[in-house]
C-alpha cells in the first residue's frame, strides 16, 4: 500500500475514533431514561371552593410541575376528570365562570321542586322502579363531563391516570373509580346525600366521597405516586351563629364542614406538599361569579408561595431515586 494511501488511511480510522468518543457518550445520555419521581395530585372536595383547584393546575402546569397520577373527590373529581380529559386551565375557567357548571349542577330548593320529588316518588312506586331518596335525579353532569372529554368520535381518552372516589352506602366504605363511565363517576362522587339520588353503579349505591375520603392522599401514593401534593379547599371551621342556622343551606353547610374537619386532621400529614389556599368567606355553595373568581386566584397565589417548597421537595426525590438507581 503506498505511503500516502496508508497516511489517509489511518487519517480516517482516527477521525472516526474521535467522532465515536465525543458523539457516544451523548447519545448513551439521550437513550437513557430521565430518573424522576412520580407526582400525583389529590384534589380535595369542597363545592365551589373547589374552583381553586384550577388556579393550582394553571400554575403547576405554567411552571412545568409534571403530573402522573390524579384522584379527586367531589368536586376535586369534577376538576381532576376534566383536567385529564385534556380540558386545560383555561378552559375549566370559562365553563367555571359561564355558569355552565352551576347549571348543570344547580340545587333549587323551590316548592315546585318538592311537588317534582313527590310525583317522581308516586310514579315509580306505581311502576314498581326502585326510588331512592334525594331532590335531584337528573344526569346533567354526567353528561356534561362526557360531552367535554369526548373526541370527535365519541371515544374519551383520558391523558393522565385519574381514579375517583365516592362512597358505598350499602357497604358503607369508600370506593375507588377506577375505570368506566367517567361523568357517571363524577356524578357519583358529587351526590351529596338528600340533596342529590345516589347513583347505582354495578352492586353499590354510590354517594359524595367526601363523607368519608375527601382528601384521598393514600389513594394517590397507591396510584404510584413518589410524590403526593394534597390540595386542601376545605373550609376552616369557626365558632357558628345562630343566625347562621336558620337556613337549610346554613344547617347543611355546617354538617358537612363538620365531617371533614374530623378527617383532615389525620390524611394531611400524610401528603409530602399540601396546598391550602385562603378561601375565608367562601361557602360551598357560593356559585355566583365573583366567589368563583376569588377561588381560582386564591388557588394561583397558594401554589405560587408553595412553589419553592415543591421544586426542593421534588429535587430530593430526585436524588433520593438516583442514589437508590446507582447505589455505587
Amino acid at each position: 500500500m503506498p505511503e500516502i494511501i496508508k497516511q489517509k488511511f489511518f487519517l480516517s480510522v482516527l477521525l472516526m475514533f474521535i467522532a465515536f468518543q465525543i458523539i457516544s457518550p451523548a447519545c448513551i445520555a439521550e437513550n437513557k431514561p430521565v430518573i424522576r419521581p412520580k407526582v400525583g395530585l389529590a384534589l380535595g372536595g369542597g363545592g365551589a371552593r373547589g374552583a381553586a383547584h384550577i388556579g393550582v393546575l394553571r400554575v403547576l402546569e405554567r411552571e412545568n410541575i409534571p403530573i402522573d397520577y390524579l384522584v379527586g373527590t367531589s368536586a376535586g373529581a369534577l376538576i381532576a376528570a376534566l383536567y385529564s380529559g385534556g380540558v386545560d386551565p383555561n378552559e375549566l375557567e370559562k365553563h367555571i365562570l359561564s355558569g355552565a357548571i352551576n347549571k348543570v349542577y344547580k340545587t333549587d330548593l323551590s316548592i315546585f321542586r318538592a311537588i317534582c320529588l313527590y310525583m317522581d316518588k308516586t310514579l315509580r312506586i306505581l311502576f314498581r322502579k326502585p326510588f331512592y331518596a334525594g331532590i335531584y335525579n337528573d344526569h346533567k353532569l354526567h353528561h356534561f363531563v362526557n360531552e367535554l372529554v369526548s373526541k370527535g368520535d365519541g371515544s374519551i381518552d383520558i391523558a393522565i391516570p385519574l381514579h375517583i372516589i365516592a362512597v358505598d352506602l350499602i357497604s358503607g366504605e369508600p370506593v375507588v373509580i377506577k375505570s368506566g363511565d367517567i361523568g357517571l363517576a363524577v356524578q357519583a362522587s358529587t351526590a351529596i346525600p338528600t340533596l342529590r339520588r345516589p347513583i347505582p353503579i354495578d352492586d353499590q349505591l354510590l354517594v359524595d366521597g367526601g363523607i368519608l375520603k375527601n382528601i384521598p392522599v393514600d389513594e394517590a401514593r397507591k396510584m404510584g405516586s413518589d410524590l403526593v401534593i394534597a390540595i386542601d379547599v376545605e373550609s376552616k371551621l369557626e365558632y357558628g351563629k345562630l343566625r347562621d342556622f336558620k337556613s337549610f343551606e346554613g344547617v347543611i353547610t355546617r354538617v358537612i364542614n363538620l365531617g371533614l374537619k374530623a378527617q383532615s386532621e389525620h390524611v394531611l400529614d400524610k401528603a409530602d406538599i399540601v396546598i391550602s389556599p385562603n378561601l375565608k368567606g367562601l361557602g360551598i355553595l357560593d356559585l355566583d361569579k365573583g366567589s368563583l373568581i376569588a377561588a381560582i386566584r386564591a388557588g394561583e397565589e397558594e401554589t405560587v408561595k408553595m412553589l419553592p417548597r415543591i421544586k426542593k421537595k421534588l429535587e430530593q426525590k430526585t436524588n433520593a431515586l438516583k442514589i437508590a438507581e446507582n447505589p455505587d
